[in-house]
């Protein structure tokens, strides 16, 4: 009897795995490969024109002295927080407000959600219109802005265009997880006296913390990634040159295959020690 239940399980997972083999081989071939060739990349200097010629950490040795490439990293890091840390309070903010059903909140989630229904490259073409110097935004707004023209607003113009964007994708998340807690812990809290404020701050953000830390690390890989609302919108003129614009232009403008793997290479580790670092601070807290 446990022999024939145990020929049963591996039989199973026997079928299994071979009804998984096709996706796992696509997914090795079409994953794993370039990200292992990009690897190896990384330590050859290949220009598309010529065979590959090892330098082995003479990529990074070279990125570590370009400012270009520390500008931009620097702008990336200025969007990824000009854009996620108001969309993240906002979302959450929202969630609060379409949990507690406040009036209005039903045209509120509509007009955030719609913006995930769109592209990046058709919301970027959109916000082209809006920032024009006469544009919707300069007009409500009583202002007289280059928005797009001008190193000094160019980044903000973005910036705005992507919290519009990125606002409703977060506000799904925290509404999933505020629409998880259990009623009756509001309401034994507000038996004892507490007050709106205090519910929030003790109840509601402790047990978001799991969301709100997934959140994080989903806002943090989303704004290092960022790279079509730069291209359409200003091409990385004007102080906007992202690393992932930085990327494409080393790779196919200037040729430089090895310089941007190893740009990529450094991005991997760098975004891999955030999600760890978050994580570690989520388990430490628990």
């Amino acid at each position: 009897m446990h022999s024939s239940f145990s020929g049963f399980r591996r039989r199973r997972h026997l079928i299994g795995f071979a009804l998984a083999l096709p996706a796992l081989v696509l997914f090795g071939v079409f994953a794993i490969y370039p990200i292992g060739q990009v690897f190896v990349l990384s330590l050859f200097d290949y220009s598309l024109t010529s065979p590959p010629e090892f330098v082995g950490l003479g990529n990074f040795a070279f990125l570590a002295g370009d400012p270009r490439f520390g500008q931009a990293l620097l702008q990336t890091v200025i969007y990824a927080v000009g854009t996620y840390l108001p969309a993240l309070v906002l979302a959450l903010v929202l969630a609060q407000g379409l949990v507690l059903r406040m009036p209005g909140m039903g045209l509120v989630r509509l007009l955030y959600f719609l913006p995930l229904a769109a592209s990046w490259v058709a919301v970027s073409i959109i916000w082209r219109v809006v920032l024009h110097p006469d544009g919707l935004l300069n007009t409500v707004l009583g202002l007289d802005v280059n928005w797009l023209t001008s190193s000094s607003t160019a980044r903000w113009g973005l910036v705005i265009m992507s919290v519009w964007k990125e606002t409703g994708f977060f506000l799904i998340l925290f509404l999933a997880g505020l629409q998880s807690v259990p009623r009756d812990v509001y309401e034994a809290a507000r038996l004892d006296g507490t007050t709106a404020w205090q519910r929030f701050w003790h109840l509601t953000l402790p047990l978001l913390r799991p969301i709100t830390v997934v959140c994080a690390i989903m806002a943090v890989l989303r704004g290092f990634q960022s790279f079509s609302p730069q291209v359409v919108l200003t091409g990385g003129s004007f102080g906007t040159e992202v690393i992932n614009l930085f990327v494409y232009k080393t790779a196919f403008e200037s040729s430089r295959m090895g310089r941007a793997s190893a740009v990529a290479v450094l991005m991997f580790f760098l975004l891999l020690t955030l999600a760890l670092v978050q994580l570690r601070a989520l388990r430490r807290k628990d």
